[in-house]
């Protein structure tokens, strides 16, 4: 069963990004996460069940500069004048489950923030010794727009990101509605969804597995993210 993004929206929460998130991928130099860093299994507890992600497809996750579709007509002069438009700050993903009966929703993982854009400060020339002192007038002219002096530089490396085949998390027994989700980091520094599916309704027993298949591709421009539920559950000695 495959549900629309804007459903998911409305149920999930989106977190502001933390500190170490604004920091990282910043610049050029920095390092960008390129494979999901999550343990791939986790063995369920003695009173609970186990939540298997099982993805397929090549597991690629891929962005383009201009996610949000904006055209330059939209964005006010200081964002960005000339080159290719850059709104696609960076992103990330989750997977997180909201038990039945329960409230709120538990966030199982979240990758750090996938950075594909920094902010480069333009050095102005020096300019050549002034003959006299700017008068009055001159002075009073409005000052410089904030950011005209920013160009944003494009992080080639941080386009794509390959998750893991598997996703292990142990869980209390009981019903569950599954949840993986990509979030995308605007050029207003603000979170917005941009891929996302979820499955309903998902029996977690005790001493077994409980196996949800997705799909995640990326082949040629199209991506796609897919969740769908396993009828197979396998108890804890089976894998």
């Amino acid at each position: 069963m495959v549900l629309g993004v804007i459903c998911t929206s409305s149920l999930f929460s989106q977190q502001p990004p933390s500190p170490e998130d604004e920091t990282q991928g910043s610049h050029p130099g920095a390092s960008v996460a390129q494979t999901s860093p999550f343990p791939q299994t986790a063995r369920a507890s003695a009173d609970g069940g186990t939540l298997l992600l099982s993805l397929s497809g090549n597991r690629k996750f891929c962005v383009s500069r201009n996610e949000l579709g904006f055209s330059k007509e939209t964005l006010k002069p200081r964002d960005q004048s000339s080159g290719p438009l850059i709104t696609t700050m960076g992103y990330k993903y989750q997977i997180s489950v909201s038990r039945k009966g329960s409230p709120g929703v538990t966030k199982l993982m979240e990758s750090p923030t996938i950075k594909t854009a920094y902010l480069e400060k333009v050095r102005k020339p020096k300019e050549p010794p002034q003959p006299r002192l700017p008068t009055a007038k001159e002075l009073k002219k409005s000052p410089t727009r904030y950011g005209t002096n920013n160009v944003v530089r494009w992080i080639a490396s941080g386009t794509c990101t390959t998750l893991r085949p598997e996703y292990s998390f142990p869980l209390p027994v009981g019903r569950y509605d599954i949840y993986l989700g990509f979030d995308l980091l605007a050029v207003n520094g603000q979170w917005t969804p941009l891929e996302s599916d979820f499955v309903t309704n998902v029996p977690v027993e005790k001493g077994k597995t409980s196996r949800v298949n997705g799909t995640v591709d990326y082949t040629n421009g199209s991506r796609t993210v897919k969740l769908e539920v396993s009828q197979k559950s396998t108890s804890a000695g089976d894998r």
